[in-house]
């Protein structure tokens, strides 16, 4: 999957390829090459999520700010 792909993952998806990949790379049965990937597909989801929920931080703020 490529960037772009990531971008079209809702935080739910993103997050459970996350925790896909952190058990795979923590288990370390996996080859340099591959860890590495797996490394630099985490770091990209990571970056979605924490965009994702920064997201719904402010929608939330939004909210609470115009009932006040």
């Amino acid at each position: 999957m490529a960037e772009t792909d990531i971008q079209a993952l809702d935080f739910e998806k993103a997050y459970a390829e996350l925790e896909s990949i952190v058990e795979r790379m923590e288990r370390g049965e996996q080859n340099l090459e591959k860890s590495l990937a797996d490394f630099e597909r985490g770091v990209s989801l990571m970056k979605h999520c924490h965009s994702k929920l920064k997201d719904a931080e402010q929608k939330v703020e939004i909210l609470v700010k115009d009932n006040d």
